[in-house]
């Protein structure tokens, strides 16, 4: 029987018999065939028997679970997340575009009212539950292109985050179980995100709401069910009604970038020490005793924001920076501001690749500075050495890697990179390779022709930003094996 077929009857059996059925049903843990790959396959049966003595029922796991293999595509999109590997500039401009707050807008206008209450209700602005919206699923436009079970599966297996995803698939399964979607609701995307919020199976069973009250907390079809479902999601993870997200400052000249390290202090002491809004004039009486975190995104040739408690609550849907900058920034056009941050992105001193940020982290081990474990990854523990580095060399301390700080610490571990050899230009066939892996990789290079046009060379350019790369627009060779190893 095809999967669709037997994961539908799974949900139709659910839907008939009930949870009183379901107890009744043989508690044994279900026997799947072989998948063809056998560490993928114990962790399997591992899995369906604790899930099992978890209280979930046999049959819907053995039909989620059934003629499934790892999805070598999920685990490369969970190790390339946008979130870690491109330029912050790339990842905020690619995302605050005019199509998605032209989309925005349209459906403000539409449901205004909807929104309306459900701020009312919830007290999240109805910019913040729009950007979110547009950002998680272009306002539920965005196709959800894989099998739920199949994606939680394999990032289980994958194991980088085991526990997590294997709580996920078994509030999945209690889904199926309930009768609280139907097929093609358990597409997903890569990371088995549902619906147009994107909510992980867990946060569907906790958080999801039946705005409309017609016995369905529908967030596939359902606008006001979404709509709500954003708001009462951050609601509970602690908004503050009418207390701002974030404030663009300009930092005084000779100013301490090591206090850019995420200790919260009142937005009076911040503006003891200098800082002003870039927006002019002192902050209100009703702000200043409000906590903020200075946050520095390019470094310090970059934006400088103070970050307020309701940052970190859009932190708490995708826990990015970068993300709830984007959510914040499109919010504000939706108020009728501006989309840009004042300050220019410093492109001009680029940024690391994962590979330059796995020799970053390695090197600074190596010197004595805990960077974590190297994983590629920028994250917290490495932000922190990298900023106990820059004030031992008497840098600004601002936390931020580039090319030219990865050669100082190459200089002071004793390393020498091989030198970049000369590029040399492609033949056609070459660019025509090119050009179909720039666009594997999501790059839109154009059509594979083998033609260098506007549309391929601002793609290249995009490539090498994201690679840590000089940026010329060129169809090398040097490109060429630099896409070749990123599309493996």
């Amino acid at each position: 029987m095809a999967r669709g077929l037997v994961l539908a009857a799974a949900i139709s059996l659910a839907i008939a018999c009930g949870p009183t059925s379901v107890v009744a049903q043989s508690r044994q843990p279900p026997s799947f065939q072989s998948s063809g790959n056998q560490a993928f396959d114990e962790w399997r049966d591992d899995f369906a028997r604790r899930a099992v003595e978890r209280g979930r029922d046999p049959a819907v796991l053995a039909r989620l679970l059934s003629g499934i293999t790892p999805d070598e595509r999920v685990i490369e999109l969970d190790q390339r997340q946008p979130e870690f590997v491109s330029p912050v500039w790339d990842y905020v401009n690619n995302r605050v575009t005019t199509r998605r707050i032209d989309d925005g807008r349209a459906l403000q206008s539409e449901i205004g009212g909807t929104l309306r209450d459900v701020e009312q209700r919830y007290g999240v602005p109805t910019g913040i539950i729009l950007g979110i919206w547009g950002l998680e699923s272009n306002y539920g436009e965005a196709a959800l292109n894989y099998d739920a079970a199949a994606a939680l599966a394999t990032l289980a297996y994958e194991g980088r985050r085991r526990q997590q995803f294997e709580n996920y698939l078994i509030a999945l399964a209690e889904m199926v179980e309930r009768g609280l979607a139907d097929q093609q609701q358990l597409r997903s995307s890569w990371a088995g995100a549902l619906g147009q919020p994107q909510f992980m199976p867990d946060v569907y069973l906790t958080t999801a709401v039946d705005w409309d009250n017609d016995g369905h907390r529908d967030i596939w079809t359902n606008r006001g069910d979404t709509a709500a479902s954003i708001g009462n999601y951050l609601q509970d993870r602690g908004w503050r009604r009418d207390e701002p997200v974030f404030d663009e400052v300009r930092l005084p000249s000779n100013f301490n970038y090591a206090l850019a390290d995420s200790t919260l202090r009142s937005v009076a002491d911040w503006s003891e020490r200098g800082v002003m809004r870039v927006s002019g004039g002192a902050w209100p009486g009703s702000e200043r005793n409000l906590q903020a975190q200075l946050f520095l995104p390019a470094g310090a040739e970059g934006p400088a924001l103070l970050l307020h408690h309701n940052f970190g609550v859009i932190r708490r849907y995708n826990n990015s920076d970068r993300y709830a900058l984007v959510v914040a920034l499109l919010a504000r056009t939706f108020d009728g501001g501006s989309g840009s941050l004042a300050a220019s992105w410093p492109t001009h001193a680029g940024s690391l690749n994962r590979e330059q940020t796995l020799e970053l982290q390695t090197l600074l081990n190596g010197l004595g500075y805990d960077a974590g474990s190297p994983d590629g990854l920028f994250g917290t523990k490495t932000r922190g050495a990298v900023r106990q580095f820059q004030g031992d060399q008497s840098l600004a301390a601002d936390g931020f890697p580039t090319a030219a700080l990865l050669d100082q610490i190459r200089v002071r571990a004793g390393v020498t990179p091989e030198p970049a050899r000369e590029p040399r230009g492609l033949q056609r066939a070459g660019i025509r390779e090119l050009q179909r892996l720039l666009n594997r990789l999501g790059y839109s290079a154009g059509r594979a022709d083998g033609v260098i046009g506007g549309r391929t060379r601002d793609a290249i350019r995009d490539f090498e930003r994201a690679r840590g790369m000089e940026v010329r627009g060129r169809a090398t060779d040097v490109v060429l094996e630099a896409a070749r190893a990123a599309a493996g």
